[in-house]
Parts: structure tokens; sequence; C-alpha cells
């Protein structure tokens, strides 16, 4: 009935005076019956205690973690903090499965998040932070800057199976070189190197390898093999098994090298999962934790 009579008034009257009235109405009521603001998660509610006093440049990531950013870089970090539950969980699990680790590669850093919490939490630790996107590395450049952490060394470029150079497209910040259907995207051709070579190069042998590379990570992987193989690091992988496809790649290559290494895995909640089940993972996107 209620719904029949606001037809009515509608149709009965001329625009020019519903229009404002209605406008008029909306705003009296929101004015004495102002909506409840939705009440805060218990990751914000922390996130807000935590960063009470920090400065507009300052995010504290967790108890006694302070990180200073690039502008643009806030609500990317603030995903690791209370925005994602998953992605929380992601960031709790790093710092916890690190404690005891000194030498992170950073595969797809893009701000530098992984990064820079793996370099704050020890003196000793060290890490190379490599990102393909000039947009992104422009911003790693700058938080790397920012907190004074001479230990990350930057790298510009893409890690693959082969070196050369690569076709990518940008997606927001991130390079990306799975296919695209979108022919408006922005394209980019950046340097490409197997991580093995990059390792030799630097003289760094990781403990700890985390990969996000929207895809390309079967290809990592297999540049990344020897390393994998004779010092068996500590490895956070987000797995895109339908972008895997769209570069040509296949889970059995990934899972050969995995395999042969002995490794085990594990969801970001701890629940472990058996490799041979991630090849028709149903998930777009599998974030998990390798163990040898």
């Amino acid at each position: 009935m209620i719904a029949q009579a606001k037809t009515f008034v509608r149709l009965v009257t001329p625009p020019f005076i519903y229009s404002p009235a209605k406008a008029a109405f909306l705003k009296a009521r929101d004015l004495w019956f102002p909506p409840k603001p939705e009440a805060a998660s218990p990751l914000k509610i922390v996130f807000d205690r935590l960063n009470q006093g920090a400065g507009e440049d300052e995010i504290v990531m967790r108890e006694g973690l302070k990180l200073k950013l690039h502008p643009d870089s806030r609500i990317p970090f603030e995903y690791f903090c209370h925005i994602e539950e998953e992605v929380v969980r992601e960031m709790d699990r790093f710092i916890e499965q690190t404690r005891g680790k000194t030498r992170l590669l950073d595969v797809g850093a893009l701000h530098g998040v992984f990064s820079l919490v793996f370099a704050s939490l020890g003196a000793e630790r060290k890490a190379v932070a490599v990102d393909a996107s000039p947009v992104a590395f422009s911003r790693l450049l700058y938080n790397i800057y920012k907190n004074d952490l001479e230990a990350i060394t930057p790298v510009e470029c893409a890690l693959s199976s082969e070196s050369g150079f690569l076709p990518m497209h940008y997606e927001w910040e991130h390079a990306v070189a799975a296919r695209s259907d979108n022919s408006a995207r922005k394209r980019l051709t950046v340097r490409k190197m197997r991580g093995d070579d990059l390792c030799r190069e630097l003289a760094f042998h990781p403990d700890v390898i985390k990969i996000d590379v929207e895809g390309h990570e079967v290809k990592v992987i297999k540049g990344l093999a020897q390393e994998i193989q004779e010092n068996r690091p500590l490895i956070f992988l987000e797995l895109h098994p339908g972008r895997i496809v769209d570069e040509n790649d296949s889970m059995d290559e990934l899972l050969k090298i995995l395999r042969s290494a002995r490794y085990k895995a594990h969801f970001v909640d701890g629940t472990p999962v058996e490799l041979e089940a991630l090849a028709p993972h149903a998930h777009p996107v599998a974030r998990l934790t390798l163990t040898p």
C-alpha cells in the first residue's frame, strides 16, 4: 500500500516540485535519523589503536613495526593490516614463519611491503626486491629511501625462465605478462632474467622467496630451480591457476620442481594441501606457504 501511494504521488507531482521536495525530505530524514555507521571490524579497531599519533606519511603495520610510506602506498599496505582478512593472515604467517631467516628474495615486490617488513624486523636481515613495473618501482625506491633501509637491494626487471625482454601490460600499477583481452591496456616491454642468474650476480642466496607475479609464477620458479633445489628456501607463493594457463604454462612444470625438492604446501590459515591438488584448484588465487 505504501509503495502504491509513493508511485501515485510521483506520477501526479510535477518534476520541478517533486525532485526538490524529495531532496529536502531525505536531508531532513538524515538530520533527524542519521544512518548508523557500520561497526568497525576487530582488525580495523586494532589498526586504529596502533596508528594513534602516527604521522600522515607513517603506518604501524603491527605492534612495534612502523614504516614511512609514499602516499600511493597507504591503501595497498592497509590491505595487510585490516582491509582483507586473508591478506592480513598472509602477512601474519610471513612474519611468524620467517623468524630466524635473514635473506629474502621478493619477486613482484610492487611497493615493497614484504621487503620493508622483513628488513625492519632484524638488523642482520637483507632483501632483494624485484619488480618489473616502472611506476611501482618508483614507489618502492621512495619507501626504501624514506625508511633508510640500505639492507634492501631494488632490482627493476622481471624474473622469468630465460633472459631477454618480456612484453607486459599494466593492471593498476602491476606489470602483468599474462594475456589480456583488453587492447586498451597500456603496454610496456621490460628486461627479464632468470632468478638463478640474478642470485649468482648478487652473490645472494635467499632462505626465503616470496613470489607474486600474476600468473608468471611457473616461469619464475623454473628460473629459480637451482636455488630451490640446492638451498631449499621457504617459499611464499601467490598462485593464479587461470593466468598460468593464459601464459601457456602447465601446473605440472611447477609441481615437478617442488616435488623434486620435497616441498609441502599450506594455505595461509595453516591448512595443509597436497601439491597434486593444486592443479585443479578452483580458486582464482591461492596463497600458499611452501616448506621444504
